[in-house]
């Protein structure tokens, strides 16, 4: 976890790749309660996706790149505010890329605003990190 006092702009959050696979993707619907078919359902999605299959939620993106910014920050509690633009599906099986850059700091509040991101290994941005941003408290 960076100390305040040792964070400067255009500094990067480590970067985590994880791969959705289906069972991700249906403990996420077990645990949101979210099911519909286009998370599960291969005959379903091939009719309605976007990828002509199966897409992970787009909340279980969000909550994959909480969590890199919460083992960056020292913790879930650290993050003050994370709100992010979707613009591309997570195909099941694709490999997503998450992280972030401070963009700005705050000495008064002892905050770092950071630039986040998701993006597939073909440049597709899930997050967009144009338009996404969190807030996180450092020590």
């Amino acid at each position: 976890m960076p100390e305040f006092d040792a964070v400067r702009v255009g500094d990067a959050v480590p970067q985590r790749r994880r791969t959705i696979d289906q069972a991700l993707i249906l403990r996420y619907a077990g645990a949101s309660g979210d099911f519909n078919p286009l998370h599960w359902d291969s005959q379903f999605a091939k009719d309605v996706s976007p990828t002509a299959g199966v897409i992970a939620h787009g909340m279980l993106s969000y909550g994959l790149l909480s969590r890199a910014l919460s083992d960056w920050a020292g913790g879930s509690d650290r993050i003050r505010r994370l709100d992010v633009a979707f613009r591309a599906p997570c195909p099941v099986g694709a490999a997503v890329s998450f992280g972030g850059e401070v963009v700005a700091l705050d000495d008064s509040e002892r905050t770092a605003t950071l630039a986040v991101w998701a993006e597939l290994e073909d440049g597709a941005k899930v997050i967009d990190r144009r338009k996404s941003r969190a807030v996180v408290q450092l020590p």
